[in-house]
Formats: C-alpha cells, structure tokens, sequence
C-alpha cells in the first residue's frame, strides 16, 4: 500500500497529483465493492427466477447464467477487466501530467517554462525523460515504469487481446518486473476486492489486487520523482543545465524546441 509524502517534503505539484490519484485509488476500491455486490445480488435474482420458472423440457443447466446475461448483459470477469483498464490508463495521464507540471514548475523557478504548456499538445516521452535525466538526474522511465506504459498502450490500442504467442510471453514477462504476484498484506487484506478472473485469459488481463499494486509502484515512482525535483524548484539547488537551458547544451537534443522565457 502506498505511502504519500509530507506535502513539506515536495512541490506543490506533488500534492495536486495525490489528490487525483487518491480519487483513483477510490475509485478502483470503491466501485470494486459496490459492483461486486450488484453482481452478486442479480446472479440471486437470476437463481430465484430460474428456480420459479424452470420447466425440463424447455431448459438445461445453463438457464440462471442466461437470465443473468439477459438482466446485466455484462459478466463480472468482463466488468472487473474494463475497471481495471480505466484505472491504469487514468493513472498513467495522472503521471504524465504530473511529470510536465514538476518540469514546468522546476523551469519556472530559473525564469523559463514548458511551451507545450500554452497548447493542446502533450510532451513526449523521449523528450520527458530526457529532461530529468539532465535538468534534474532522474530516470523517469524505471524498468517497472516502461511495464506499465507497455500495458496501458496495449489496454488502449488492443484492449484483452494479444494476438502472438511472443506477446503474451511478453506481457508475462511485463508482470515478473513489476512483482505483482505475491501474497496479500494485511492492510490489501482488509480492502476486501472482488477479482472475478476469466476462464480463459488470452491478453491483458488483471486482477484488482495487481491493478492496486501498479497504483502503489506509480505512486512510489512519482514521489521518488517529486523528491529529486524539490531542491531545484524550493531548495535553491542548480545545475550547469538549468543555468544555461537558453542554449542546446551538447546531448541534451534542442531546448528552445520544448522551453521558453517566462513572459
């Protein structure tokens, strides 16, 4: 389970990413219980209607699972998976965002900003990382990072499917980075998640345990992050990129491209 910093500790950028991720948090837990009951309650509701009206030479076993499909038109294992989906995708814009305004807020202090910030467009990868690793010496893109971002692109862009026996042997291989499978704590314990999995998982699937858990590695990641940037943006701290970050400095690509004066 994750544990936020002191607000004294970091920027103030750090403290608006918590409270948007903590309504992430809340609703990945609080939507677990509140469907995971609706669920189970239309399954008795199925049960009791099937017991009423089952005639033998007419039905077969099947009938509570066809008037549960009937009432709901979405089984559990199906739901969990889409609550999963939109956890993780929201919570990696949330990092997105936060990594762009710690930048912008790190820039503001030596008299610049990020000039994608005047428009619709966002900023990169290639060029995030490339700012920490120089502007403030830190690797944005951890090996659990790009694990994550590996799975949000694939929820986006194939949602559960993978369609190569090489994909699903990397997104195994995804998991065994992020270390999600291990027993639950007593504080995941006491949560109480519902995990309806599917039969036959043949792309991304997740539990809600592991789905909290990529909240919990995200969530460490931007502290480690709003930690190393603090000395730059309050603690007066410099470096010979933010002092000359007016001129492309040799392997740092073009800063007037991504900063400007503060106006």
């Amino acid at each position: 389970m994750v544990t936020y910093l002191d607000p004294h500790a970091v920027s103030a950028e750090y403290s608006y990413w918590r409270l948007d991720e903590a309504e992430v948090r809340s609703f990945l837990v609080v939507t677990n219980h509140g469907m995971g009951d609706w669920l189970d309650a239309k399954w008795k509701e199925a049960e009791k209607r099937a017991e009423e009206m089952f005639d033998p030479d007419r039905h077969d076993g099947g009938l509570v699972a066809e008037l549960f499909e009937d009432a709901v038109a979405v089984w559990p294992s199906d739901y969990f998976w889409q609550l999963s989906s939109a956890v993780i995708k929201d919570a990696c814009a949330l990092l997105e965002v936060f990594l762009e305004q710690m930048a912008n807020a790190v820039l503001h202090r030596h008299g610049g900003r990020l000039s994608k910030l005047e428009s619709e467009d966002s900023w990169k990868w290639p060029e995030c990382r490339l700012f920490y690793l120089n502007y403030v010496g830190i690797d944005v893109t951890s090996p659990a990072v790009e694990s994550i971002l590996w799975i949000r692109n694939k929820l986006t862009h194939l949602r559960d499917e993978l369609r190569t026996p090489t994909g699903l042997a990397e997104f195994q291989s995804r998991l065994a980075t992020l270390n999600i499978h291990h027993l639950r704590t007593p504080d995941e314990v006491a949560l109480g998640l519902v995990s309806h999995q599917p039969y036959a998982a043949r792309g991304v699937a997740l539990s809600q345990l592991e789905t909290l858990r990529i909240l919990d590695l995200l969530a460490d990641h931007v502290g480690s992050v709003a930690l190393a940037a603090f000395k730059y943006d309050y603690g007066g701290a410099t470096n010979p990129f933010l002092d000359g970050w007016r001129v492309a400095l040799p392997g740092t690509g073009s800063p007037s491209s991504w900063y400007s004066h503060s106006v």
